[in-house]
C-alpha cells in the first residue's frame, strides 16, 4: 500500500487528497465523498468550522473534466479513522500518522537547516563588515605621506596578518618569507668588533648599500624621536663586508 502524500496549502494547512484516503480505506471515492460530505452536515450544524477538517478541492479527470474533492486534514483523517474498525482502520491510521509525522519532521529538519545557514551568514557578514573596516584603515594608511617608506614585503606582511586576525585562518605559508638582516652594529660584532661607523663607511665607499646586500627602512635616530633611514645587511652583505676588510664572518 503506498504512503500517504501530504499537502501543504499557502497558509501552511498539511492535507491528503480524498482520492488517497479512499484508496487506503479501500472505499470508491465518491462514497467516502459521500460521508465526508455527512460529516460536513453535521459540523455545520454545531457551528464547528470546516476548515479544520475537510476544505472543498477539485481535479481534473481523465477526459480533463472537473471532479470534486477533499483535502483532508489531520483532524479530518482522525474523524474518518474513528468510524472504522478492524484492520483497515489501524492501517489507515498508522498511514496517516506516519505522513503527518514524517513531513512535520522533515520541516524541522529545513527550519533547523535554514537556521545554520543564517548563523553562517551572519558570520559571513561580520567578518565582511571586519574586511572592510579593514580596507578603509589601510587606504588610509597606504595615503600616509610617508608611505613610500615603508617597504612592499612589510605592507604585505601587516595585511596578511591582519587578514589572518579578522577570519581566523593560517596565513602563516601565505607570508612572504623574508631573510634575516642585521644593522651595522651587528655586522660589526659578526666581524670581529669592527665599529658601526667603519662599517657604514666600507659599505657606503664600496657601493654595498643595494637591494643585493640589504634593505633600507625607517630606524628611530639616537638623539630624537625622528625616524631616520637605516640600511639593514643581509647575509650577502655580511660576508661581502667581511671580503672587503679582510676578515672572516663570526655567527
Amino acid at each position: 500500500m503506498n504512503a500517504l502524500s501530504i499537502i501543504t496549502m499557502p497558509d501552511g494547512m498539511e492535507a491528503v487528497d480524498s482520492r488517497e484516503v479512499a484508496i487506503a480505506v479501500g472505499k470508491d471515492h465518491s462514497k467516502l465523498l459521500r460521508d465526508i460530505r455527512t460529516y460536513c452536515e453535521y459540523l455545520n450544524e454545531s457551528k464547528i468550522g470546516l476548515v479544520d477538517f475537510f476544505i472543498e478541492s477539485n481535479y481534473k479527470d481523465n477526459k480533463g473534466e472537473e471532479r470534486p474533492s477533499y483535502l483532508i486534514t489531520k483532524k479530518g483523517c482522525d474523524m474518518i479513522a474513528n468510524k472504522m474498525t478492524g484492520q483497515k482502520g489501524v492501517v489507515f491510521t498508522a498511514m496517516y500518522v506516519n505522513a503527518f509525522h514524517d513531513m512535520h519532521e522533515h520541516i524541522q529538519m529545513h527550519a533547523a537547516e535554514i537556521q545554520r545557514m543564517e548563523a553562517e551568514a551572519r558570520k559571513n557578514r561580520a567578518i565582511a563588515m571586519r574586511i572592510n573596516a579593514e580596507n578603509r584603515r589601510m587606504k588610509m594608511l597606504l595615503e600616509h605621506p610617508n608611505m613610500d617608506k615603508i617597504s612592499p614585503i612589510a605592507l604585505e606582511t601587516l595585511g596578511l596578518k591582519r587578514l589572518g586576525e579578522i577570519t581566523g585562518a593560517d596565513v602563516g605559508n601565505a607570508l612572504p618569507q623574508t631573510e634575516q638582516t642585521y644593522s651595522a652594529t651587528e655586522v660589526g660584532q659578526m666581524l670581529g668588533g669592527i665599529t658601526a661607523n667603519k662599517i657604514g663607511s666600507t659599505a657606503k665607499k664600496n657601493g654595498i648599500k643595494t637591494d643585493v646586500y640589504g634593505t633600507w627602512v625607517n630606524d628611530k635616530s639616537r638623539y630624537s624621536d625622528k625616524q631616520v633611514p637605516s640600511f639593514r645587511y643581509n647575509m650577502a652583505g655580511v660576508r661581502k663586508l667581511g671580503e672587503i676588510l679582510g676578515v672572516e664572518v663570526i655567527p
